[in-house]
């Protein structure tokens, strides 16, 4: 079986969301040996490439055609892929990549297609121009209705996406499991006692003992929202001393009156994927608000799991994916818009949060999802 990608270039969710998935399923069971198979773009292929055979050697990695417009034509090198491995069934990451192994199926190369669903991509693409293609744009809404209708059996990352399919797509079919974006590797470790938080708070020379420390962890991108996320940190601010921001992101946002205001109250940094958990351990709060559309509505950010295996107590929007209830049932932070009085996080809500992220979202928890997914029950 081949676990194909398109198009997705390596990095923190790479690493969490594919390469940890293909070594898991690898795990559970002997019937299908999972293959990865990716297609990456030209641009500094050999350096990512490197970044992905160091983790997973025994995987395909394969320059596609350049330019996004041009996706169908790596039907060519599938083909031969799928020859020389002989493989008859391929999980699909996306759209694209599902529709490029319904292609195979057509001329019966391949005998069976799941979509592993990241999203609603039809969304994406018009509320946030994520590719700057008309030609894809126009096209998008057939290609997502094909991998869902056409493919043999489906992974959603939330209840959420399976609402919109039904609503977008007239989706009847039960052929389908529910798996979220779960912790990578990295994320599983063994709580730290209390003295080693406050050990690792005061490694820190920008903290002082008294800060009550949020964290932003994420891109630059539009879903991400940091335009409505800087009105309500400038008001939390304003009314709370004590409160300082981590930003963990490689793009910093520009003519910015929160940061104009509050410059000293905010630390920037870039880091590496495996530095990213400490980071987090010291802080209270993990930011995750963001507006209401449907690319965030179908959601399932792996951050939001990061963030509660650290312990955090989380800030995040109404309709956030399945994400906002869990947070209202599991009494793990805060759905805005509310009030929210800050304190630091006390070290047994922190400990319960880590516990509630290894009871639900950690892979081994959805192992009888998995299975059927690789069945096809």
């Amino acid at each position: 079986m081949i676990y194909l990608t398109y198009n997705d270039a390596p990095s923190g969710i790479y690493n969490s969301q594919v390469i940890d998935v293909v070594n898991y399923l690898n795990t559970i069971q002997n019937t299908h040996k999972i293959t990865l198979v990716a297609l990456i773009s030209v641009r500094d292929f050999k350096k990512n490439k490197l970044k992905i055979k160091l983790q997973l050697p025994k995987s395909i990695v394969i320059p596609m055609f350049p330019k996004v417009g041009l996706w169908r034509f790596n039907i060519i090198q599938l083909f031969f892929v799928c020859l020389i491995l002989n493989s008859k069934q391929i999980i699909g990451r996306g759209a694209f990549a599902t529709n490029l192994a319904l292609t195979l199926k057509k001329i019966k190369i391949i005998k069976k297609v799941i979509f592993d669903a990241r999203g609603a991509y039809f969304a994406e693409l018009t509320e946030y121009n994520v590719i700057d293609n008309k030609k894809i744009i126009s096209q998008i809404k057939n290609i997502e209705n094909k991998a869902i209708s056409c493919s043999d059996y489906r992974l959603a990352v939330s209840e959420a996406l399976v609402g919109c399919w039904k609503k977008n797509y007239d989706y009847h079919s039960r052929n389908h499991v529910v798996i979220p974006c779960t912790l990578s590797s990295d994320f599983i470790f063994e709580f730290p006692t209390q003295n080693q938080l406050k050990n690792l708070k005061q490694q820190t020379t920008f903290l002082k003992d008294e800060d009550i420390v949020l964290v932003y962890s994420g891109s630059s991108a539009g879903w991400q929202s940091f335009t409505l996320l800087e009105e309500w940190l400038l008001n939390a601010f304003k009314n709370n001393e004590y409160l300082k921001l981590i930003m963990l992101t490689n793009h910093p946002p520009q003519n910015s009156t929160f940061f104009d205001v509050y410059k000293n109250r905010i630390y920037t940094k870039w880091l590496q994927p495996s530095e990213v958990k400490n980071m987090l351990l010291i802080a209270d709060y993990g930011l995750m608000y963001r507006e209401d559309t449907v690319t965030n509505q179908v959601a399932s950010p792996v951050k939001f799991a990061e963030y509660l295996s650290c312990g955090l107590q989380i800030i995040t929007s109404h309709n956030l994916g399945d994400f906002s209830d869990f947070v209202k049932t599991k009494n793990c932070g805060f759905v805005l818009p509310t009030q929210i009085i800050f304190t630091r996080v006390d070290y047994s809500t922190k400990k319960q949060n880590n516990n509630l992220a290894m009871q639900f979202l950690i892979k081994q928890n959805y192992k009888q999802n998995y299975l059927k997914l690789l069945a096809c029950e």
